[in-house]
C-alpha cells in the first residue's frame, strides 16, 4: 500500500542481462508545483551530493500529449523513477503522459517509487480532490481510452510503496530519507549491473567455483563460505556475480558488501553495510553501531553479507553481524574472499572453494578482447601473444593491464615485451612476481611522465580508498607536476585527462563517488613497489594501518613521500612539531609529507 515508507528489503529483479544505465533515476514531477520546491532539493542531493545520475527534465513549458523523444529516451535509460505526485499533478496531460510511459517501460514495478507531497495517496488512487477536478476537465477533451489509461497509471502508483509528505516534520527530512533509500537501490543495481556486465563468467575456472558457491548458497546446512585464491584472480568480480545471480534468481531478498581489507577499519565497513540497508549510523562507538547494525539484520530476512578480502580473523560481532546459529534463523549467509586459505578456517567456513587462474585458451581469449585487435593464427604476431600470455599467468588483472598496453603498439614492441616477461617469469607458479612486472609492463608504456607521477600517487591512499581527483591535483602540483599548466583550472583538466588515460590503461577503477578513482589493491601494492625504484620517487606509505604512534623512518632511506593518511596518530614526533598534519614541502629529507588523520 502507499501509506507506508519502502523499505530496504524490498526486492529488484531483473530479467536478462542488465542494459546499459544512462541515468539512474529519472524524477517525473508537476513543474508548477515543485519544481524551485522539493524536486529541485531530491534533485540536488542525489545528483551533486551523491553522484547518483539523475534526470530532471528543464523545459518549464508542458505542451501536448505526446512525449518527446528526448523523454522517452531518458525514462527507457533509466533504472529507477521518482514521481513526484503533488496537488496539480493530475491536472497536466503531459505528467499523465509520462506517468503511463514509466509503467510501460519499467515492468519491475520496484523501480518506481512514489512521493505523494501534500497529496493524499487515497486522491491519488480513487482521483479524489484536485484529481477528480483534473479528470472532470480531462474527460471533455480526451478519448474514453485514454482517460482510462490515465486513471490505471494513477492507480498502480498509489499502490507502490512511497513516502507519504505527512509522515515528515520537514521537507529536510524527507529528501533525507528519499536520498538515504534510493542510494542504497542504486548501491544494491550497481553490484548487479557490474557484475552482469563482466565476461569472467564464460571462462572455466569461474565457472567451476561459482557452481560450488551457487551450491553452498542452495545448502541449508552452510553459513559461511570462503573463496579463495591468488591477487587478481578476479575473486571481488566473481563474488559480485554470484551475489547478482542469486540475489535474481530468489535466494536472497538483499545482498550487501564490505571491503575489509589489510588493515580493516570497523566504521568504514559498518558503514558500507548500513548504507546498502538503508540504515542510518548515528552512534559514534563502534560497539554502539555494531548494536544497531546487528539489529538490523536481524529484522530482515534472507540476507546474503558478502565481506570481501579478509586478511586475517576478525569478530564479525565486532562489525555488528550475527552469528551463523543467528544468521541461519534468518535464512542469511555470509560469502567471504581471502587470498589466504588459512584464513577461511579461521573465519569457521563450512564450505571453501578456491578460484584457480584462467586456462591458456581462457587468457588467450580476454588478452585478445582487451586488446581489441585478432589475429590469424599463422601470423607472427599471434605466436608473440601467446608468448606475452603465457608470462601473465592467468590472472585477469595483469592479463587486461598487459593488453591495454600493447593494445596499439606494432610488432617488435610486443616481442620486446615477451622478452622482458620471458626474463622475469619466475619459476614458482604462486609467485607473484609475475604480477608486478606484467603491471610495471603497463606503467612503462604510460606515455607521459606526468601520468605515470599520478598513477604513484594514488599509492598513497589506504586500500579501496575513494581517491578525490582534487587531492590528486593538489598532491601533483605540491611534487612538482603540471608545471605546463599556466592556472589551476587548466591544471585540473590535465589531472581529469591523466585519471582518463589510466582508467583505460587499467591502472585505476571507476568510482563510487562522484569527482574520485579507485585503485585495485594489487595495483596498489604494485605502485608502491614501483616508487622503491624510481629516482627521487621512493614512497613511504603506511596508509591506513590503525598506526597509534610515528613509525620509524630511516632518513637514510631518501623517501620523497611519506603517507601515513587514515592512521590514529594524534602527536608528531618533535623534529616535526609546529607542521601541518596535512602536507608540507620540502621538510628536512622528505619533499612531501602527508600524514593526514
Amino acid at each position: 500500500m502507499a501509506l507506508s515508507t519502502p523499505t530496504a528489503s524490498a526486492t529488484l529483479h531483473y530479467a536478462g542481462p542488465a542494459p546499459r544505465w544512462s541515468h539512474e533515476v529519472f524524477l517525473s514531477f508537476r513543474g508548477i508545483d515543485t519544481r524551485k520546491g522539493i524536486t529541485s532539493d531530491i534533485y540536488d542531493r542525489l545528483q551533486n551530493m551523491r553522484g547518483i545520475i539523475t534526470f530532471m527534465d528543464d523545459q518549464e513549458l508542458e505542451v501536448g500529449d505526446v512525449i518527446s523523444p528526448r523523454l522517452l529516451t531518458a525514462i527507457k535509460e533509466s533504472r529507477f523513477a521518482i514521481v513526484v505526485l503533488s496537488q496539480h499533478y493530475a491536472s497536466s496531460s503531459w505528467c499523465l503522459e509520462e506517468l503511463t510511459t514509466i509503467f510501460q517501460c519499467m515492468k519491475d514495478n520496484n523501480r518506481i517509487l512514489p512521493l505523494f507531497y501534500q497529496v493524499e495517496p487515497s486522491h491519488v488512487r480513487y482521483q479524489k480532490g484536485n484529481f477528480e477536478v483534473a479528470f472532470t476537465k480531462h474527460e471533455s477533451r480526451q478519448s474514453i481510452a485514454k482517460v482510462k489509461q490515465w486513471r490505471d497509471a494513477l492507480q498502480k502508483v498509489a499502490n507502490l510503496s512511497g513516502w507519504d509528505s505527512k509522515n515528515y516534520v520537514s521537507d529536510k527530512e524527507l529528501v533525507e530519507d528519499i536520498v538515504k533509500l534510493v542510494w542504497s537501490r542504486v548501491l544494491q543495481a550497481r553490484i548487479e549491473n557490474e557484475s552482469t556486465t563482466r565476461d569472467f563468467g564464460s571462462f572455466k575456472a569461474t565457472r567451476m567455483a561459482m557452481g560450488k558457491v551457487m551450491t553452498a548458497l542452495k545448502n541449508d546446512q552452510v553459513t559461511v563460505i570462503g573463496v579463495h585464491g591468488m591477487g587478481g584472480v578476479g575473486k571481488t568480480t566473481m563474488v559480485k556475480h554470484v551475489g547478482a545471480q542469486a540475489r535474481n534468481n530468489g535466494l536472497f531478498d538483499k545482498v550487501i558488501m564490505a571491503v575489509v581489507s589489510q588493515s580493516p577499519d570497523l566504521k568504514k565497513i559498518q558503514a558500507q553495510l548500513a548504507e546498502m540497508l538503508a540504515l542510518k549510523l548515528e552512534e559514534n562507538t563502534e560497539e554502539g553501531r555494531a548494536y544497531i547494525l546487528k539489529e538490523r539484520i536481524m529484522r530482515g530476512n534472507r540476507i546474503l553479507i558478502i565481506l570481501d578480502d579478509i586478511w586475517r580473523k576478525i569478530e564479525l560481532s565486532s562489525i555488528g553481524i550475527p552469528s551463523n546459529n543467528e544468521l541461519q534463523m534468518r535464512n542469511s549467509k555470509i560469502l567471504l574472499t581471502t587470498r589466504i586459505m588459512h584464513v577461511c578456517e579461521d573465519m569457521d567456513t563450512q564450505a571453501k572453494i578456491t578460484l584457480n587462474i584462467l586456462s591458456e585458451e581462457d587468457s588467450l581469449n580476454l588478452f585478445l578482447k582487451k586488446a581489441r585487435m585478432s589475429f590469424h593464427e599463422s601470423t607472427e604476431i599471434y605466436k608473440v601473444a601467446r608468448k606475452v600470455v603465457q608470462k601473465c599467468g592467468g590472472l585477469p588483472i595483469a592479463l587486461i593491464a598487459v593488453a591495454r598496453a600493447l593494445g596499439d603498439k606494432d610488432l617488435e614492441e610486443w616481442k620486446e615485451a615477451a622478452q622482458r616477461l620471458q626474463v622475469s617469469q619466475p619459476s614458482n607458479p604462486e609467485d607473484e612476481r609475475h604480477v608486478f612486472e606484467c603491471i610495471k609492463l603497463s606503467y612503462d608504456y604510460l606515455r607521459s611522465n606526468d601520468a605515470k607521477s599520478c598513477f604513484l600517487l594514488c599509492c598513497l591512499f589506504p586500500e579501496d580508498y575513494e581517491i578525490p581527483t582534487e587531492d590528486l591535483l593538489k598532491y601533483g602540483v605540491g611534487i612538482g607536476l603540471f608545471q605546463d599548466s599556466n592556472t589551476m583550472q587548466e591544471a585540473r583538466a590535465r589531472v581529469e585527462l591523466v585519471v582518463k588515460s589510466l582508467k583505460a590503461s587499467s591502472l585505476l577503477l571507476e568510482p563510487k563517488e562522484k569527482g574520485c578513482v579507485r585503485m585495485h589493491d594489487v595495483i596498489r601494492d604494485v605502485a608502491i613497489s614501483i616508487s622503491l625504484l624510481e629516482d627521487g620517487q621512493r614512497f613511504f606509505v603506511k596508509a591506513g594501518c590503525e598506526l597509534m604512534e610515528w613509525p620509524k623512518i630511516n632518513a637514510h632511506e631518501g623517501y620523497s613521500v611519506i603517507s601515513l593518511m587514515k592512521n590514529k596518530i594524534s602527536k608528531l614526533p618533535e623534529e616535526l612539531a609546529g607542521f601541518s598534519m596535512w602536507w608540507q614541502q620540502k621538510q628536512r629529507n622528505f619533499s612531501t609529507l602527508i600524514a593526514r588523520s
